[in-house]
């Protein structure tokens, strides 16, 4: 007997970690991922529009929580995080754009899209690999 689709990507007994899931493809995998069956834990700077996320997925079947979080901040990173507990799946999907043109965009508005795109990637990759390698 084949198996069916939801059962080939079941995440049953799971946990992922979603960034910038307070909105657009965030909240998209989010859904998807509870919808399959991981325990969720939706990450956003401003903790208020995930609570609408959990509700919805709560009221769905699934399991979620949600924790604030800058990405930019690895010292945040971190407690996220160690608060989440172990995971086995990350969707890093944090990111910021700036609409200025060009010759509009200063240094710090610059950075804060590569401080955030790039570095904040980076840094939820590299401590979220070292919790998974330490848990084997």
């Amino acid at each position: 007997m084949q198996p069916t689709l939801a059962r080939l990507f079941a995440l049953d007994g799971r946990r992922a970690l979603v960034t910038g899931a307070s909105s657009g493809l965030g909240r998209h995998f989010a859904t998807t991922l509870a919808a399959a069956g991981a325990e969720v834990v939706v990450t956003a700077r401003r903790l208020a529009p995930l609570q609408s996320l959990v509700e919805s997925i709560e009221l769905a079947g699934g399991r979620a929580r949600a924790l604030a979080l800058d990405v930019t901040c690895r010292d945040d990173v971190c407690r996220v995080l160690d608060a989440a507990g172990p995971l086995d799946v990350l969707v890093n999907n944090a990111g910021v754009s700036d609409s200025q043109p060009l010759l509009a965009c200063d240094d710090q508005r610059w950075d804060r899209v590569l401080d955030t795109n790039l570095k904040g990637a980076w840094t939820v990759a590299q401590e979220c690999a070292r919790r998974m390698v330490a848990a084997g």
